[in-house]
């Protein structure tokens, strides 16, 4: 009698074309890596044909079996469409490319596809996730008990810190009432948790920018007097360090002082500003971050992840567990790990199943080590203020914003035309720039006028020579 179990006739199919395919499998991290490193001459920005992409979307539904080899030829020819964020004249987006190293390690968590809701699950992983976090807060100046939690990025951290801001501060029957302020230059995702949550549209006040792109205190504290007045309860204010247009960095410090005067939690978005704690080079720099109750970092930003890989951070662990923890017998128990070392990560989130976004991060960190990382994020700050001095040196080019964490904004003047005018020759400079491969620089609106914006966190794929003579040969 045969006793022998009977193994799922699927799975020992594919085991076995794997095994037979397996010397092109190992090629095929070759061929990402090249993948990774774009060469100069790709298109950057690639003219989308609308018969192609209908092609792309025939291939979306399975139907019968096919082989490996054929669905990865596939897969390259599907993201052959997409911009090339990862090339060495790319500098329009802060969510930016991946280091090899990150997805590297990104395939290695994928393989082991370890469950960090809990320790129970992933205790390794979990601990590593905890250890990080530590570190991070460490970095910022948020002191022991302060935690955190992995996510899936920015948007996600702000949504969380405004459930926890809402539920410390808010009683459930004053919901309504609830006032939130963030600045005019904020991340749209502010007003997108807001609508999430139900509050009403006019709840989230918009602070108008000064000059240089930062959050006007004085105007921020007389909104919160006059809202009280009015029968309102203020109980967040939104300060960002880094902002998306300008990278611009909000006085922290000040707004802090009005937080602690009026009794409101202040979150500091600092999803790609935040990373410059991690330098050795300019000391002093994120010493504000200190004053916040709440932090979001996008690890996917300038610690150069693959999507995905968010983090908040929180001074007081146990508000962040107070908001998401929950008790459902039958599932799982959680009642008695609500604070301190109880917490599992599955009562600071809003996910159950979590994949361990901290192991991709530590990957690439352990490899590069803490000198090498400062050494990667001082590389974009000093070459966007390389670009800045270069473009001072030359009559029609004037600074919109000066570079702020690698981040410039910029745009051709001629005299003897008007705003509308300037406007129009610059938006054509960047699409000229875009359609002749020369460089992948947007567009945005300052104040009325559009400039022209690099975001060179991203430069270390290029020598600062080149990006000198990028610029010079475009004036």
């Amino acid at each position: 009698m045969d006793t022998k179990p009977n193994k799922c006739a699927v799975l020992s199919q594919l085991n076995d074309e794997i095994n037979h395919i397996w010397p092109e499998l190992q090629h095929l991290f070759y061929n990402l890596h090249v993948v990774s490193n774009s060469k100069i001459d790709e298109i950057i920005v690639r003219k989308e044909d609308e018969d192609k992409v209908l092609d792309i979307e025939s291939l979306a539904v399975p139907t019968f079996p096919q082989p490996i080899l054929h669905v990865i030829h596939q897969a390259w020819q599907i993201f052959d469409h997409r911009i090339r964020t990862n090339h060495p004249l790319f500098f329009g987006f802060a969510p930016s490319t991946a280091m090899e190293l990150s997805w590297l390690g990104d395939s290695i968590v994928s393989a082991f596809n370890a469950h960090v809701g809990g320790r129970v699950a992933g205790s390794g992983p979990c601990a590593i996730e905890n250890a990080l976090i530590q570190w991070l807060a460490s970095k910022v100046g948020f002191p022991l008990p302060a935690g955190g939690i992995f996510v899936s990025g920015g948007s996600v951290a702000n949504l969380s810190a405004m459930v926890v801001a809402r539920d410390h501060l808010l009683p459930y029957r004053d919901f309504s009432r609830g006032m939130i302020y963030a600045s005019d230059q904020a991340h749209n995702s502010v007003s997108k948790a807001a609508r999430i949550l139900g509050f009403p549209k006019d709840i989230l006040r918009i602070i108008p920018s000064d000059s240089s792109f930062r959050m006007h205190v004085a105007t921020l504290k007389s909104m919160i007097i006059a809202d009280r007045r009015k029968g309102m309860i203020p109980f967040l204010i939104f300060a960002t360090f880094g902002t998306t247009h300008t990278g611009a960095i909000d006085p922290i410090a000040d707004i802090a002082e009005v937080a602690r005067d009026e009794g409101l939690w202040l979150h500091v978005d600092g999803a790609y500003g935040a990373s410059a704690a991690l330098l050795d080079t300019r000391p002093g720099l994120t010493d504000e971050l200190q004053h916040a109750h709440s932090l979001s970092w996008d690890a996917h930003k300038w610690l150069f992840q693959t999507y995905g890989c968010g983090i908040l951070l929180i001074k007081n662990i146990s508000l962040l567990a107070a908001s998401f923890a929950v008790c459902e017998s039958g599932i799982i128990n959680h009642a008695g790990r609500i604070f301190d070392k109880d917490c599992e990560f599955w009562d600071l989130g809003f996910e159950l199943t979590r994949p361990s976004r901290a192991m991709r991060l530590w990957f690439t960190m352990r490899v590069l080590g803490t000198k090498r990382i400062s050494q990667i994020i001082e590389y974009g700050l000093s070459a966007a203020e390389m670009v800045e001095t270069m473009l001072r040196q030359f009559s029609n080019w004037a600074i919109l914003s000066p570079a702020s964490l690698a981040i410039l904004c910029f745009r051709y003047q001629l005299v003897n035309r008007n705003e509308q005018q300037l406007n129009k020759i610059n938006s054509e400079i960047s699409k000229k720039l875009i359609s002749d491969n020369v460089a992948g620089i947007f567009t945005i609106q300052l104040q009325g006028k559009i400039a022209m914006r690099m975001c060179c966190i991203t430069t270390f794929r290029m020598p600062k020579e080149e990006l000198g003579n990028l610029i010079i040969s475009n004036d």
